[in-house]
C-alpha cells in the first residue's frame, strides 16, 4: 500500500493550452467554454481524444477570430485564423454562441427542430452563418459541435 504510486492532477497533461503569450479573451472563453464541457461528460471526453482537426472560428461584428487545433485529447488555441484549417465558422458572435446551445439528438447529431436549431439552419441558409469545409469534413463538424454544445 505504502509502495502504490498516487496520480495527482497535476501529473495529467492540460486539456487546452493557448499558443500565445497573450491570448484573447474570446480565445480564452471558447478555450474554457470547450475544457468545462469536455471535463462535465464522457462522450464529450470520447469526441474530443478522437478528434484531429484545426477549426477557424471568425466573429464577423468584432472582426477577431480564433484557431482550434484539436489534437486527440489536446486542444491548443491560436489568436487568429492558422493555415491549412479543415473547417471554419464564420457568424456574428450571437449566432456563435447558439451554437454552444444546439441539443444533440439521437446518434449524437445536433437538433435542428427545436426553436434554437431552426435558428441556427435559417442563418446558414441566409448565409448569415458560413462554414467553409462543410461538405467534406460533415464528420469532424459534428464532433465539434458536440463538444462545444453545453447541452
Amino acid at each position: 500500500m505504502a509502495r502504490r504510486g498516487v496520480k495527482l492532477a497535476l501529473d495529467r497533461p492540460q486539456l487546452v493550452a493557448y499558443a500565445g503569450d497573450e491570448p484573447s479573451a474570446f480565445a480564452q472563453m471558447l478555450g474554457g467554454l470547450i475544457e468545462a464541457n469536455v471535463k462535465a461528460n464522457s462522450k464529450k471526453r470520447h469526441d474530443f481524444d478522437s478528434l484531429s482537426a484545426r477549426v477557424g472560428v471568425w466573429v464577423t461584428d468584432i472582426d477577431e477570430g480564433v484557431s482550434l487545433e484539436f489534437d486527440s485529447g489536446r486542444l491548443t488555441v491560436y489568436n487568429g485564423l492558422e493555415p491549412r484549417r479543415t473547417i471554419t465558422i464564420r457568424a456574428e458572435a450571437e449566432t456563435i454562441m447558439s451554437l454552444s446551445n444546439l441539443k444533440i439528438g439521437l446518434f449524437g447529431l445536433p437538433v435542428y427542430y427545436d426553436e434554437n436549431g431552426r435558428g441556427v439552419a435559417l442563418k446558414l441558409l441566409q448565409g448569415k452563418l458560413k462554414i467553409n469545409g462543410l461538405l467534406p469534413n460533415i464528420a469532424t463538424l459534428n464532433r465539434v459541435t458536440r463538444i462545444f454544445s453545453v447541452q
